[in-house]
């Protein structure tokens, strides 16, 4: 299994300070089966000011401590973005997940609809693919927006009705499409908590993310895990309460087949 979001770099964000506990995360990913995993701190200008080449010595490192313990986990390195009114700037230099083209981000509690688009579009003129982390626990992407398509637009006029976004809305637009509908027909993948399952986040949260499951909106899970202490108590509850719905079960199975499709040569 591959874990696509999870802050086990030390002392780099808001995930374990010490190498120790970077190392009993890795332990306890190996324990359920994990093989792979996308080192994915934050980087928020202002907070957590990190760069691609500082994550990338980072990652390099802990993969080098790994192998001196014995721990069999292959690391790859990635970022956590938010889509604030800053992202433009470190989209200059992006650091996509492994060799991928899929850049992990999230959407800021205070994001607006339009802020949130923007930023997806230039993710897309880019060439890179957008994995919205942990959908679930967003507010905004499950608001109902007015946009000027309905569910049965596919292809080639759904894309073109996604490009021209919300600010396009006219009298005869109809409501009920959420945010996170948008952001899939622009080409947006979607990634789950593994956590959101078990109810860490709350009953919404785990209401949402059954749902989304359920509909098949996602295309990977991540643990998004930011210590050692949290992994023991929820990771196993979580996988248990996954194994509940086939589909997850799959998606959990079959990622080890994706990351070539999303390669960048």
């Amino acid at each position: 299994m591959i874990d696509w979001h999870c802050h086990i770099l030390p002392a780099i964000d808001d995930g374990p300070e010490t190498l120790t506990e970077s190392l009993e995360m890795a332990r306890l990913l190996v324990a359920v089966g994990f093989r792979r995993v996308h080192c994915t701190p934050h980087c928020m200008l202002g907070r957590f000011d990190n760069r691609p080449s500082q994550v990338q010595r980072a990652t390099a490192a802990l993969q080098r401590a790994l192998r001196r313990e014995g721990i069999p986990l292959l690391l790859s390195p990635g970022m956590e973005y938010s889509l604030d009114e800053y992202f433009p700037v470190l989209l200059e230099q992006p650091q996509t997940l492994g060799d991928s083209r899929l850049l992990l981000v999230e959407v800021p509690w205070q994001a607006s609809v339009e802020l949130v688009l923007e930023n997806v579009r230039l993710i897309i003129q880019r060439g890179l693919i957008p994995l919205l982390a942990h959908p679930e626990r967003s507010d905004l992407l499950h608001m109902d927006t007015l946009f000027p398509q309905r569910r049965s637009f596919k292809g080639l006029v759904g894309r073109w009705l996604a490009r021209r976004g919300a600010a396009a809305a006219t009298d005869d637009c109809v409501s009920g499409l959420l945010l996170q509908d948008q952001l899939q027909d622009m080409g947006c993948l979607l990634q789950g908590n593994l956590l959101s399952f078990s109810g860490c986040y709350g009953g919404q949260v785990q209401q949402r993310v059954v749902a989304n499951l359920e509909k098949g909106c996602y295309n990977c899970f991540g643990s998004d895990g930011h210590g050692a202490e949290s992994l023991a108590a929820g990771l196993l509850p979580a996988l248990q309460a996954l194994s509940n719905y086939p589909q997850g079960t799959d998606i959990l199975k079959r990622a080890e087949l994706r990351p070539g499709s999303f390669l960048s040569n």
